[in-house]
């Protein structure tokens, strides 16, 4: 059985240094069982640092085994909150419909 190319990953309600642990490994997990990886995070309420660090981590880990990772759907008011906030930009994590969503 060939394994799917790409996959879209959901995450909803809050990310962060509890759920840290579950969101890491399904998104490693995406990364390596697949040459794509979307991140839909278009409802999620709350992210803390943690919660970026990940989506920083996955990317770099994308990047490493050439394969793409991007963030799809609209972005929380919340997250872009926090990414202003925090000096941070997933500017290039996003994909373009995302980023004008």
């Amino acid at each position: 059985m060939a394994k799917a190319k790409s996959e879209i990953l959901k995450w909803q309600g809050t990310v962060g240094i509890e759920q840290a642990h579950t969101v890491s490994k399904a998104l490693l997990e995406a990364i390596n069982t697949h040459d794509d990886v979307r991140l839909d995070i278009s409802e999620v309420e709350d992210i803390d640092i943690t919660g970026i660090q990940i989506i920083i981590s996955a990317r770099k880990e994308a990047d490493l085994q050439k394969k793409k990772f991007f963030i799809t759907g609209k972005i929380p008011p919340v997250i872009e909150e926090f990414i202003v906030a925090s000096s941070i930009s997933l500017k290039d994590y996003a994909e373009t419909e995302a980023v004008n969503a």
